[in-house]
This record gives C-alpha cells, structure tokens and sequence, in this order.
C-alpha cells in the first residue's frame, strides 16, 4: 500500500506501507506511521499560507477509524478536514494521480514484477508528476463536484 498527498501544486510526501508495521492496515498503525507524514506537510503548507489547510481523503476504513478519527483530533486537525462523499474516486484529484502513475508504469519496458521494482517505479513516477499537473487537477475540482451534485444531489443536502 502507498500514499501520498499534495496541495495546489505542491506535492508531499510519498509513503509505502512497511509489512513491519502489520499486515492488515488499522487506525493505530495508520496513525503512528502514516498521520505524522501528512501532519508535517499540512502544518508547512499551512504555515506558508498564513492559514489553515483544508484536507481531504477517502473512507478508506483507517481513515475512518475511531482510533484514527480521535487522533487527529488530539494534534487538533479534525475540523480541517472537509465532509466528503463517500465512494467518490471521481471528485478526488489524488485518484487521477494514481491512474497517471499506473498508466505510466504500464508503458514500461519491462514492466516492475518485484515488489522493489514497483517500490521504484511508483517513486520514479511520483516525481515526475507536474506542478502543471497538480494545478490542472485542483483546477478541475469545482467542475467535478458540480457534476457529482447533478447526479446525487441528497448526498450534498
């Protein structure tokens, strides 16, 4: 499993899911080993904006998670998080980043099979993702929960 995370234009870090820090992903893990990465890059981009970050993510269930859910709390980054639909890859612009990375690693002669092969590939991939590309995805956000509104509208009531 990996994660990352950007803002506007600026992408933050990129975290691969360590098979020492369990099998099965919960909110006491999430929250030692994946809340200090974005922690730290929400608190600089909110520092260099002079206000506070707005956050998004999933429902992925240690997102979700009660453990989780009262940690973030505690460092005081709940309420920044934005009330998003559930099951909505679409309104996501961090979703369309994964399938550029995907697609992009698809192309590739040869393909990755091992697991540090794709490690790398994806690392590789990462960072080769534009500003422009961040900026044009943020830029489409609007566009896209005015189309999700259209087709389910009770969700945003």
């Amino acid at each position: 499993m990996v994660w990352a995370c950007f803002k506007g234009r600026e992408k933050g870090p990129l975290v691969f899911w360590d098979k020492e820090w369990g099998k099965t992903i919960k909110g006491p893990s999430f929250t030692t080993h994946r809340v200090p990465e974005f922690y730290w890059f929400w608190q600089g981009q909110s520092q260099l904006q002079l206000d506070y970050v707005y956050l998004q993510q999933d429902s992925a269930s240690p997102h979700q998670a009660a453990y989780t859910q009262n940690r973030l709390r505690e460092l005081g980054i709940w309420r920044y998080f934005i009330d998003w639909p559930p099951c909505s890859p679409d309104c996501s612009p961090i979703e369309n980043i994964w399938r550029t990375i995907k697609d992009r690693i698809r192309k590739r002669n040869p393909l990755p099979t091992t697991n540090d092969t794709r490690r790398t590939a994806i690392t590789e991939e990462w960072h080769s993702i534009s500003r422009d590309e961040l900026g044009s995805l943020v830029d489409s956000v609007p566009t896209r929960l005015r189309e999700v509104r259209t087709i389910n509208i009770s969700w945003f009531t």
